[in-house]
């Protein structure tokens, strides 16, 4: 059984240079179990991956969870949704 370590950190949508920012909570890191509990809850986030290829073919990865690698994350923010949590890991 492969293990996933994983950091994660939620927060609402930060905006990009030259992308007007939503309203922003504040952002919070949260442990893995609290992760693993708002899955299995079913609460409405949006759940981000930010490692590269290689660590998903390496480590698997979370179901339901969007690939953008840390390198392409400024220049996909315009296509991030705004009006969800969204929690990156």
């Amino acid at each position: 059984m492969k293990k996933i370590l994983i950091g994660v950190l939620a927060g609402a949508w930060a905006g990009a240079a030259g992308v007007a920012a939503a309203p922003q909570d504040e952002t919070e890191r949260i442990a893995i179990p609290t992760l693993a509990e708002r899955l299995q809850s079913g609460a409405e986030f949006l759940l981000i991956d930010v490692r590269e290829d290689w660590e998903l073919d390496e480590n698997g990865a979370i179901d339901g969870a969007i690939h953008i690698p840390m390198g392409e994350l400024e220049a996909r923010m315009p296509d991030i949704p705004r009006d969800v949590l969204l929690v990156f890991y």
